[in-house]
């Protein structure tokens, strides 16, 4: 990548990583399981409950808060490189009341989303999960318009666990963003 004057990651050096929503760690665990070289230097989760299960899981207990309340330099003294992102999907849910960015449980994400320009250094990549009816959503087209501000090219997929092999067929929305000069290896198109 060098070659190409693109900024070459140290692949001795762990991707410093945050993760929000992390629930009981699923995010965590299936970025552990994939190889890449990763530190989760925080996670953010509000469940009680869900906290106690991860730190069970992964001897470390999640900040537990709401996450409105974070501001642009308590992201940037993790100096994360990259974002896990699993916001509530209630407000998308194809049975749901379906209110979208109105839900306030959209709000948390809709914050995340405006600080991102206001940190000194925005995460070089992130990684966005949410059910299948959050790519039809007016978050979802804020989410795309923000990135794409900031300089981020996305591929979007719709992916089911049926398709790797694992009997459960629940379709779920997928977002990978890079911060550009960085390449995505395929190019969609």
């Amino acid at each position: 990548m060098a070659e190409l004057g693109l900024p070459r990651i140290d692949e001795k050096k762990p991707w410093r990583v945050l993760e929000f929503y992390s629930g009981i760690g699923g995010m965590r665990y299936s970025l552990t399981a994939s190889g890449v070289v990763a530190e989760v230097v925080e996670a953010f989760e509000i469940n009680d409950s869900a906290n106690d299960v991860y730190q069970h899981n992964f001897k470390h207990r999640p900040y537990q808060g709401n996450i409105q309340s974070l501001t642009a330099d308590d992201l940037d003294k993790y100096n994360a490189d990259a974002w896990l992102l699993s916001p509530p999907c209630q407000p998308y849910t194809r049975q749901g009341l379906q209110k979208h960015s109105g839900d306030a449980r959209a709000f948390s994400f809709l914050r995340i989303l405006e600080l991102i320009p206001h940190t000194t250094k925005p995460p070089q990549m992130l990684f966005v999960e949410n059910v299948v009816g959050f790519e039809t959503s007016d978050t979802h087209m804020e989410m795309i318009d923000t990135l794409t501000k900031l300089d981020y090219v996305t591929q979007e997929f719709i992916l089911s666990p049926l398709q790797f092999g694992v009997p459960y067929s629940r379709p779920r929305y997928f977002c990978l963003a890079k911060r550009k000069p960085l390449p995505f290896k395929s190019q969609l198109g």
